[in-house]
C-alpha cells in the first residue's frame, strides 16, 4: 500500500518512501501506520514549530557520491530546546537521520544495534573504541519527540523518552548511540560533521531562512528595556544588560526566571558588534565574565559569544588584555591524555592548568540555558600560539581550539575606535616574541660566525709561520740587572715581507720566587730604526692559612704587529729580582733564557676577542627568551 486515507480524519496519506511504516497526518496531526494491508492511527503529535532551519521535506542531495532524500521530520526537545531530525532514505537503499544543532549538520546512517554497552558507562570525556574506531564521548542525556511531519521508521515514540550518548572519531567522525529507553542495547547510527554546503543540496531548493520577527525587537519583561536579539531562533536565555533579568526563550515569547545582579561589566565588545575573524564576519550577541580562584585569589575573565548564521557559534575571551579566538573542536580529533598532553593537527599541546571555572555574570543571548553560578571543569592545553581547551561537565564535554591575537588585531577585526587596554603579564597561549628573536639572532650569529670562521682560515692560509731567529741568552755572573753587562745581541735575520712577529721568552734554569725581564729591541740595520717589546717572567708560591699558591711560570710570549720587512738585529737588555744577582754572585747558577722570534704567525687573541663578542648577543636573547617561558609557566598549575 502506498496510499489510503485517515484512520482519523479521512484525508489523503501517502507513503512514497519504501523504508517509512508511519506517516504524519498534514490535515490532523495524525500518525499513521500501516500493518499489512491496513491503516492504523498511532495518536497524535503536535504541528512542527517554525525554526531557521534551511530544509525541508522532498530535499535531495548528494554527500561522498551517495544521493538521499529528506522523506520525514522529528522535532525533539531535551528541556533546553526543540532540535530538528530529518529522516533520510538513500540511493543505495540504506536510511538515517539527518541532524542539525548550533549551525552544524551530522548526516547518520544506521549501523544496527552494539550488545555489550551500558548507558551509564559512557561518561563525557571518555574515550572508547567502536567497531575498531577511537571515539570519545562528547554527550550524554535525553530527548522527546515533541512534534512531526511527513514519513518516519515505525520506532518513533512520541511518548517515551529516548536516552542517547554522542561521541566523536577523527576526521569528522559522527555516532550517536540511541539507548530508547534506557534498558536497551543501543543502535548505532553512525556518520560525519558537515557544513551546509557540503550536503549537497541545490542552494536555491533550500528554505528560506525564517526569522522570529516578534523577538528581533524585544523589550525585557522585568524592566521593559529595548532587546534587539541577533539569533533568536537559536536563543535559549537572554540576559538584559540594563536590569539583569534573566529570561528564557519559547515559542516565540520571553519568560522571566529570575533577577541577576545587574551587570557592571566593562565589556571591550559591545552587543551587536560585528568584526571579521577567520574569514567570516561574527556578530557579537552575548558575553559573561567567568573566574577560578586558585589558591585564595579570584582570576576573572571575559568571554564573547560569537555568531554567525551559517557558521553557528564561536567564542572570543579576553583576560589581562590578551585574547584567544575559540572555535568548536570534535572531541574525537584530539588525543588527550588527561592534564598531561593533547596532540592536535600534528601539533603537541602541554597541560598548562586545570581549574574550576565559575560563571558570574552574563549579558545578552546564550544558545544554552546558562544560569549565574555555573560550574565546569576547565583545561588548557597550550602550543603558542595555539592551545586545546576542554569544559567538562556531568553531561557534557566540549572542546575548542584556540589562537592567540593581540589587541591590535581585535582591534581591526571589529574596527575599533578606541585602543584596547595593553596585556599584563604573560598568557598560557601567547606567543612567545623573544624567541623568535632569539631564533633571527642565532640565524644571523651563525652567518656572522661563519665568516669569522673563514676569516681565520684564510689568514692562517696566508701566514708565513717563519721562525726567524733562536737564540740562547747567558749572563755573566757578575753582570748587574739592566746594565750594559746584560745586554746581548743577536745574529742579523731576516723578514721576508711586512707581519707581525711574536716574540716567546722561556727560561733556560727555572726561577724560584723571583722575576726576570727581558727588553727587546729590534734594529733595522738599514734605516736603524727600533721596535721594542719587554716581557717579564716571573714564578712565586708560597702557603698560608688557606693552603699552597703559586702564580706566574717559566715562559711568557708577545706580539709585535706591523713589523716591515728587512735586516734586523734582536739586542736584548735583562733585568731581574736582586736575589738572583746575589744568587749568581755567590756561585750559582748564572740567569739563561731563550728567546724565539717567529715572523708572520696567526695572532690568536683577536679571533678569541672576536668570538666572545659575537656569542654575547645570542646568549643574552637566549636568557631572555628563556626568562620569558619560565614567567609564563609559574603560572601553571599542572
Amino acid at each position: 500500500m502506498t496510499q489510503g486515507a485517515c484512520p482519523s480524519c479521512g484525508a489523503s496519506v501517502e507513503f512514497s518512501a519504501g523504508s517509512a511504516q508511519v506517516v504524519v497526518c498534514a490535515h490532523c496531526q495524525t500518525m499513521v501506520a500501516r500493518v499489512g494491508a491496513e491503516l492504523e492511527a498511532h495518536g497524535k503529535v503536535a504541528r512542527i514549530v517554525e525554526t531557521d532551519s534551511p530544509l525541508r521535506l522532498g530535499l535531495e542531495g548528494r554527500v561522498n557520491g551517495t544521493a538521499y532524500q529528506i522523506v520525514g521530520h522529528l522535532q525533539k526537545d531535551h528541556g533546553a530546546g526543540p532540535w530538528d531530525e530529518w529522516y533520510v532514505e538513500m540511493s543505495d537503499g540504506r536510511t538515517g537521520w539527518l541532524s542539525e544543532s548550533e549551525g552544524a549538520f551530522h548526516l547518520l546512517s544506521d549501523g544496527g544495534v552494539e550488545e555489550g554497552l551500558a548507558l551509564q558507562d559512557l561518561h563525557p570525556g571518555e574515550r572508547l573504541r567502536l567497531r575498531n574506531r577511537p571515539l570519545v564521548v562528547e554527550e550524554r542525556g535525553h530527548g522527546r519527540v515533541t512534534s512531526a511531519e511527513g514519513q518516519l521508521p515505525s520506532d518513533v515514540d512520541p511518548e517515551a523518552d529516548s536516552y542517547y550518548v554522542d561521541a566523536t572519531g577523527p576526521r569528522g567522525l559522527f555516532v550517536t548511540l540511541d539507548f530508547g529507553t534506557r534498558d536497551r542495547d543501543p543502535e548505532v547510527f553512525l556518520g560525519q560533521k558537515l557544513e551546509l554546503v557540503q550536503l549537497g543540496i541545490p542552494a536555491g531548493e533550500l528554505r528560506p531562512r525564517v526569522r522570529k520577527a516578534q523577538l528581533q525587537q524585544a523589550r525585557c519583561t522585568h524592566c521593559n528595556g529595548p532587546l534587539e536579539l541577533r539569533a533568536p531562533d537559536q536563543t535559549l536565555r537572554v540576559a538584559c544588560p540594563y536590569c539583569g533579568a534573566l529570561m528564557s526563550v519559547a515559542q516565540g515569547k520571553l519568560a522571566f526566571l529570575k533577577l541577576l545582579q545587574k551587570p557592571e561589566l566593562p565589556a571591550a565588545l559591545a552587543l551587536g558588534q560585528k568584526g571579521t575573524l577567520d574569514g567570516a564576519e561574527w556578530i557579537c550577541i552575548g558575553y559573561q565574565e567567568r573566574s577560578c580562584v586558585v589558591e585564595g585569589t579570584r582570576y576573572p575573565w571575559m568571554e564573547y559569544l560569537l555568531y554567525h548564521p551559517a557558521r553557528g557559534f564561536t567564542w572570543l575571551m579576553e583576560s589581562n588584555g590578551h585574547w584567544v579566538f575559540l572555535k568548536p573542536l570534535a572531541a574525537g580529533d584530539a588525543s588527550v591524555v588527561p592534564q598531561v598532553s593533547a596532540f592536535y593537527d600534528r601539533r603537541r599541546y602541554k597541560a598548562f592548568q586545570s581549574v574550576t571555572a565559575v560563571t558570574d555574570a552574563v549579558v545578552g543571548e546564550f544558545y544554552w540555558k546558562v544560569f549565574q553560578g555555573e560550574t565546569a571543569r576547565a583545561t588548557e592545553y597550550v602550543a603558542p600560539p595555539y592551545s586545546v581547551n576542554e569544559d567538562a561537565t556531568d553531561n557534557e564535554v566540549t572542546y575548542t581550539h584556540g589562537e592567540y591575537l593581540t589587541p591590535e588585531q581585535v582591534r581591526d577585526a571589529f574596527k575599533l575606535k578606541e585602543p584596547l587596554p595593553r596585556p599584563r603579564g604573560i598568557a598560557p597561549s601567547q606567543p612567545n616574541t623573544r624567541r623568535a628573536a632569539m631564533m633571527r639572532t642565532l640565524r644571523w650569529s651563525a652567518l656572522w660566525l661563519l665568516g669569522l670562521f673563514a676569516l681565520a682560515a684564510v689568514l692562517h692560509a696566508r701566514a708565513l709561520n717563519a721562525q726567524v731567529l733562536d737564540m740562547m741568552v747567558k749572563l755573566d755572573r757578575d753582570a748587574a740587572s739592566g746594565t750594559p753587562a746584560a745586554m746581548h745581541f743577536s745574529q742579523p735575520f731576516e723578514l721576508t715581507r711586512d707581519g707581525n712577529v711574536r716574540a716567546q721568552v722561556s727560561m733556560g734554569n727555572a726561577i724560584d720566587n723571583a722575576w726576570v725581564g727581558v727588553q727587546g729591541d729590534l734594529v733595522n740595520q738599514e734605516t736603524q730604526d727600533v721596535v721594542s717589546f719587554y716581557e717579564e717572567i716571573s714564578y712565586y708560591h708560597g702557603r698560608d692559612s688557606d693552603g699552597s699558591w703559586s702564580e706566574g711560570g717559566q715562559q711568557g710570549s708577545v706580539f709585535l704587529s706591523a713589523i716591515p720587512k728587512g735586516r734586523y738585529v734582536l739586542r736584548t737588555t735583562t733585568s731581574f729580582d736582586p736575589a738572583l744577582g746575589l744568587s749568581a754572585a755567590n756561585g750559582t747558577a748564572p740567569i739563561v733564557y731563550r728567546v724565539v722570534l717567529t715572523h708572520d704567525t696567526p695572532n690568536e687573541s683577536w679571533f678569541g676577542i672576536a668570538l666572545v663578542l659575537l656569542l654575547v648577543i645570542p646568549a643574552l636573547s637566549f636568557f631572555g627568551a628563556h626568562s620569558f617561558e619560565t614567567e609564563r609557566w609559574k603560572e601553571s598549575n599542572l
